[in-house]
């Protein structure tokens, strides 16, 4: 079973960041019409990842129990996901490779944006309560290395009957 815990910032720090406005540094623009915040999110790349890549994922609801058979992750890259409508969504990371290691389940937000370490092993969003639109980035290599993925030897589930809320 994995343990489910709200999405922020600190619970998130070892595998990544959380992002939404009005955490960072804000300041108005635009005759005060507009708030900008600017985050201290950064998109770590090595120079093997030289293509900035814009991705879309429409993402079908799980059912009442989520079961997870494989992991992946980006060792060139991190990975940026921003929901543009969910209502919320579940992240699963693991704290080192899925077969030695313990997963962790993060409920993200309609303004929560998440952007993977590179290297960390995860799982693939998955939309909660309805229909998930989510834009991602990241940054690719030119000899398609940028994906891992790795069946998992025994799969996980978590019951969203007993996930925060």
């Amino acid at each position: 079973m994995i343990a489910v815990r709200q999405l922020n910032s600190a619970s998130f720090a070892p595998y990544g960041h959380v992002a939404c406005a009005g955490q960072g540094i804000t300041k108005s623009i635009r005759a005060d019409t507009v708030l900008l915040t600017k985050t201290p999110s950064v998109f770590q790349h090595d120079a093997e990842a030289v293509d900035l890549a814009l991705d879309f994922y429409d993402v079908q609801p799980e059912g009442d129990v989520v079961r997870i058979n494989q992991a992946e992750r980006h060792e060139h890259s991190s990975q940026m996901f921003v929901p543009m409508s969910v209502t919320r969504y579940l992240v699963i990371v693991w704290e080192g490779h899925p077969h030695e290691s313990t997963a962790h389940g993060f409920i993200g937000g309609p303004k929560d944006v998440v952007i993977y370490h590179p290297g960390v092993w995860h799982h693939g969003i998955i939309a909660l309560d309805g229909p998930g639109h989510f834009a991602s980035t990241m940054w690719r290599t030119r000899g398609g290395t940028d994906v891992e993925f790795l069946p998992l030897e025994t799969a996980l589930e978590t019951r969203l009957e007993e996930a925060v809320s």
